[in-house]
């Protein structure tokens, strides 16, 4: 697992955020904005220097004076300096020397991005949680920046991405806005969004708010205001709707005990009760005001109605805990807000824990997938979503063998950025500051976007080639539970040419590599499982098969 070995203190002046208008650009110059965080240099009414370099040739730069926490400066790059083919672009920034004191400061931690000429990007926009969000990792290394990075280049198109996710979002929160009307979160303005952009440059801070639907109405505004359309929206959300910990975990928060009905009741949107019974738990927890409200079908049909009707992509759960993690401490239990009655619960239900996670992404899977499907069915122009699996196991985990998540909350890339902003932003700072914890790493969120451009329905989409034969999945639709499953692959009826290699998901969480055409594999509980396949050919290129029917154990 790739790891930081950046100290909190080392990485400021910390670049925020670097907007690009527009990259790829066509013509004219590119538009640029930086901002600059660094809260003790401003108390010390410091000034930065930064700059904005091409590998080591110097496109723009400045110094700007640190009146408060955040500094903004703005600069172009004439169209005769901009690279005509993707370049890495690099932005720091560092204490700037003051009249007869000391030498400027080491610069800090490098923003990424890239920037090239074009004229029809392949334009994407994120909604969602932390896990679309990306908790822990810096911009261009999150899952939803890297799938626009991978379409741009196999299309040849170049990217732009636009991200309004942020950490702790409900899927939709019914009485926020006022009458939940979406179009009122324009109005709003979030602590997270210090420039009103509609992205979350701090969106590490965990805040309920705006929920994935009010996202989708600012990428829509955004849409509109810039006279473009959108290629494509990567969506995920419910999992703070029935609190991640205290509700799926343990089943504490009301509403959440029976954890099938819950993801019916958030996913889906389907059976809430009139009164939110959990609206005055005593902890943090999004079921305060994600509790029931509009399901995942709902949000792709918004989502596929913003400027340029984009496809859109539902990202389905990964094993965030399973039986494979090392045991759960009791200290999770404590937390303010959890005593008495509910503490007893608490500590009570943490064997349960890793067992509960793994079907919440069962059942969260499985809902995602009927609300796409839902939304084809009732699309009047041709399919459009596709609920995309990232291919984890439950031995990518929490503290696993083979874990492709966060396992500390100190050795990320974004924990530096944490160590300022959470005491300052967030009502819960310990739990702001531990929150990366469980999320994908880096070498998870690139799983992710590997996952989805093998995707059939996103290769079909953007009109990428095939790489590797049209192959079907032959598996039985009701086996018993326990009992050897026979699954095989075969090309327009036949076995597959030799010189494959088989990687099988057999959707309930545990996969297996043969060189074989068949495989069996025994179900321990009912399902439903949707099989998938990824074939690798002798000269490397995959192709992923998925089961077009999920199977169900009794």
């Amino acid at each position: 697992m790739a790891q930081t070995s950046a100290l909190p203190g080392s990485s400021f002046p910390l670049v925020l955020d670097v907007d690009l208008t527009p990259n790829p650009v066509c013509s004219g110059d590119v538009r640029g904005r930086v901002e600059v965080y660094d809260p003790a240099a401003a108390q010390r009414g410091a000034a930065v220097e930064w700059r904005v370099r091409a590998g080591e040739k110097r496109l723009a730069g400045g110094r700007l004076d640190m009146a408060a926490g955040i500094g903004t400066a703005e600069f172009r790059i004439p169209f005769d300096r901009v690279p005509a083919t993707e370049t890495a672009l690099q932005v720091d920034a560092r204490i700037a020397a003051s009249s007869g004191g000391p030498a400027p400061g080491r610069y800090g931690k490098v923003w990424r991005d890239r920037v090239r000429r074009g004229c029809d990007p392949v334009r994407v926009a994120s909604v969602g949680d932390s896990v679309v969000w990306g908790q822990g990792l810096d911009h261009d290394q999150k899952f939803p920046y890297l799938t626009g990075q991978l379409l741009g280049r196999e299309t040849g198109r170049g990217v732009q991405h636009m991200d309004y996710s942020i950490s702790g979002a409900v899927l939709d929160a019914p009485e926020l806005p006022a009458g939940n009307d979406d179009a009122a979160c324009l109005r709003t303005t979030e602590k997270q969004d210090p420039d009103g952009d509609g992205e979350m440059e701090f969106g590490e801070v965990t805040q309920q708010m705006p929920d994935v639907f009010c996202q989708l109405e600012k990428a829509g505004a955004q849409a509109r205001a810039a006279g473009h359309g959108l290629d494509l929206v990567v969506i995920n959300g419910c999992i703070n709707d029935l609190d991640p910990f205290f509700g799926i975990g343990i089943g504490v928060t009301p509403g959440s005990e029976n954890l099938p009905k819950a993801v019916k009741r958030e996913c889906s949107g389907i059976g809430a009760a009139a009164e939110n019974p959990a609206k005055n738990v005593p902890y943090f927890s999004g079921a305060k005001v994600g509790y029931g409200g509009r399901g995942m079908q709902a949000a792709i049909e918004k989502a596929h109605s913003l400027p340029g009707r984009p496809k859109v992509i539902v990202a389905d759960f990964y094993y965030a805990l399973s039986r494979s993690s090392s045991p759960i401490p009791v200290r999770t239990c404590s937390a303010p807000g959890v005593s008495g009655a509910r503490l007893t619960s608490c500590k009570g239900a943490l064997g349960r824990v890793a067992e509960r996670y793994e079907q919440y992404t069962q059942l969260a899977d499985a809902a995602y997938r009927q609300a796409a499907d839902a939304a084809n069915e009732a699309s009047a122009d041709g399919p459009y979503a596709v609920a995309a699996d990232g291919l984890f196991t439950v031995d990518n985990a929490l503290l696993t063998r083979n874990s492709k998540v966060w396992n500390t909350p100190v050795t990320d890339p974004a924990f530096p950025l944490r160590t300022r902003a959470c005491p300052e932003l967030s009502p819960t700072p310990a739990q702001c500051l531990s929150a990366a914890v469980g999320h994908p790493d880096i070498e998870g969120a690139r799983q992710y976007a590997d996952a989805f451009l093998l995707n059939p329905s996103v290769r079909e989409w953007f009109h990428l080639p095939r790489q590797g034969p049209r192959a079907e999945l032959d598996v039985p639709k009701h086996v018993h539970v326990g009992s050897e499953v026979h699954m095989s692959v075969t090309v327009e009826g036949k076995p597959p040419a030799a010189g494959y290699r088989y990687h099988w998901y057999f959707g309930d969480g545990t996969q297996r590599e043969t060189g074989e055409a068949a495989v069996t594999h025994a179900y321990e509980r009912k399902g439903p499982w949707l099989p998938r396949l990824v074939m690798t050919g002798q000269d490397g290129g995959s192709v992923l098969v998925e089961s077009t029917r999920d199977i169900t154990a009794e």
